[in-house]
């Protein structure tokens, strides 16, 4: 039966000099001492998580109650927990348990009215304090801070801190703050230093899957710790160094789509993993899974220009409103003539010139609240098409447009600006509907863009592919394809790049034969190298690009992929049944030339 403390035992504690958190335990007058466990330094399991939003808060605060979770959650094993209750404590608390395993363990304390106060803040002295109650080895230094003077309660515990490398001072006016709430990122970071924790970081900046903090760059001063504590890992040690052999791959609650976190732009894809390194819808995506233009100088120009208008305290649609108004403002209009929206990169060279010139016509105008709306967390795209005023005239127009909630809306603040400065109409052209606003838009017809031109078959590579079939020719439909460099102005059509993963060959002719509409994979590619090319290295290029996956429904067991050569030719062989007997029969009818 658990049991309040008696009023005997509080004065106890308070006449031995407890301290004013919870650095030790209060206890009853009959309970023996309790011998404190040490802190698992072994297994490096996952500690503290992030939020529902992938993000980790590093400069929030943490409660007594966090605290109790966290360290309990370390220990290398468990009391059972106290022998009394707190009265704001109730037994179906989800940190009930820790709160009862650090009492048993005589680790953290409650006050003289009965209480705990489970949702104060932790100091940084008092959570060093704690740290100080666990096994370690007594060592003295000679090191000290200017605000954490000899008669401070927390003196002796933040010593030893500062002994063991949990904490350092720089210099001789190094300051602890020690009466200041500790954030979440100096909690990791010191307590990665008592469990002889880090994180690997070539791992961090290259590994697939590596958990993505949204709030959290990797230039912030805390990356690194709070990757360690965030991520189940196995490791390897050696002179200190810690190198992470596996570790669990980051999964994230969020549906998969685009995703506005902090008012920066993010996506998740099918496997519930932040992408990174990667370019998704037309929208390139950084290192830190955030939305970038692409372009350094653009980058900054949008940051300065966000930064005059935009407070962490509006709302995120406050947010659109103000580079809404901003775009709509601050800009003059200069009649350029139409843009050629059919070359890449039209939107970032639009938007980059408007924000230097403050000056540009309906495609700077449609850009630059493109980049802006990006900047500030939406899925903004520039539309090129046709304009149609309140009277009926039509002209080749831009405009913006994001979907927000399944529902496309389009913005013009250059039809606002320029009407209301040249003719004194005001209109509202922020967040409409398609038919819903005073002036109509109408997106350009989508057209299928040219097909390359295929060269002519090679009657010797036509020859060879009937006798690499031999007398097993595939069973299922089959397309001859004439193979051309590259993939196709619509990022589509089957040259070179579909079939082998790479366009970074140089051939003088090739031909493919390749399954259509079937259940099994199917890919026979032969090429013909140009005079004097490097075959091996096109080997091992094709082997290192070829995705033996890329059809929608079907693949093939990369083991059975097949790269061989005869003198200047190549055969490329993705086949599950009869892969290498094809492959063996190129081999045999081959002949270098």
């Amino acid at each position: 039966m658990k049991r309040q403390l008696t009023a005997a035992a509080l004065a106890a504690l308070i006449a031995a000099g407890a301290l004013p958190i919870s650095a030790c335990a209060a206890a009853s007058e009959d309970m023996a001492p309790v011998k404190t466990p040490a802190l698992n330094t072994t297994d490096h399991m996952q500690y503290m998580n992030g939020y529902e939003d992938g993000t980790f808060r590093p400069d929030a605060t943490i409660t007594r109650a966090e605290a109790c979770q966290l360290l309990t959650g370390l220990l290398a094993e468990k009391s059972g927990g106290g022998d009394y209750v707190f009265a704001d404590v109730p037994a179906d608390a989800w940190y009930a348990a820790a709160v009862d395993e650090m009492t048993g363990f005589s680790l953290v304390n409650g006050y003289e009215d009965g209480t705990f106060r489970p949702e104060d803040t932790i100091t940084r002295a008092e959570f060093v304090t704690i740290l100080t109650r666990f096994p370690h080895d007594d060592i003295g230094t000679e090191q000290s801070f200017a605000d954490v003077p000899a008669a401070h309660w927390a003196y002796d515990a933040v010593q030893t801190a500062l002994a063991q490398g949990w904490i350092t001072a720089a210099d001789a006016n190094s300051t602890f703050r020690p009466d200041e709430a500790i954030t979440r990122a100096e909690v990791v970071t010191i307590l990665n230093r008592v469990l002889g924790r880090s994180a690997d970081a070539a791992m961090a900046a290259s590994g697939e899957g590596i958990r993505v903090m949204p709030d959290v760059p990797d230039t912030h001063w805390a990356y690194l710790d709070m990757l360690e504590a965030t991520t189940d890992h196995e490791y390897d040690k050696a002179n200190g160094v810690e190198s992470w052999t596996s570790y669990d791959k980051e999964t994230t609650e969020l549906a998969e789509g685009w995703h506005n976190i902090d008012g920066l732009l993010f996506h998740v894809n099918a496997d519930r993993q932040f992408d990174r390194n990667t370019t998704v819808d037309g929208l390139e995506l950084d290192r830190n899974g955030r939305y970038t233009t692409g372009s350094e100088e653009l980058d900054g120009l949008l940051a300065d220009a966000v930064a005059g208008v935009v407070t962490d305290d509006m709302t995120q649609l406050e947010k659109l409103r103000a580079v809404y108004d901003y775009a709509k403002e601050t800009f003059g209009y200069l009649g350029i003539g139409e843009v050629d929206t059919s070359v890449d990169g039209w939107e970032i060279e639009q938007a980059t010139n408007m924000l230097k010139n403050k000056r540009g016509n309906c495609y700077s105008w449609s850009s630059v609240f493109t980049y802006l709306a990006r900047q500030v967390g939406y899925d903004a795209h520039a539309i090129a098409g046709t304009g149609v005023s309140p009277k009926g005239s039509e002209s080749v127009h831009a405009w913006t447009e994001i979907t927000i909630d399944g529902v496309a809306y389009t913005f013009d603040p250059q039809i606002e600006s320029v009407y209301a400065a040249r003719y004194g109409e005001n209109y509202d052209l922020f967040m409409k509907q398609y038919g819903e606003a005073e002036w109509g838009y109408v997106k350009s017809e989508e057209t299928e863009p040219e097909q390359p031109e295929a060269p002519e078959a090679d009657a010797a590579l036509v020859s060879l592919m009937e006798k690499v079939y031999g007398d097993k020719p595939y069973g299922g439909m089959v397309m001859q394809t004439v193979l051309y460099d590259g993939l196709g102005a619509d990022g589509m059509s089957r040259g070179l790049e579909w079939y082998l993963g790479t366009a970074d060959i140089e051939f003088e002719a090739g031909l493919a034969s390749e399954s259509a509409m079937t259940s099994q994979a199917h890919s026979v590619v032969l090429l013909r190298l140009k005079d004097g090319a490097d075959v091996e290295a096109a080997k091992e290029k094709i082997a290192e690009s070829i995705d033996p996956f890329k059809w929608i429904c079907v693949g093939v067991d990369p083991d059975k992929v097949r790269v061989e050569s005869n003198g200047d030719l190549i055969c490329v062989v993705l086949d599950e049944e009869n892969g290498d007997y094809y492959a063996d029969n190129f081999l045999s009818f081959a002949v270098a030339e």
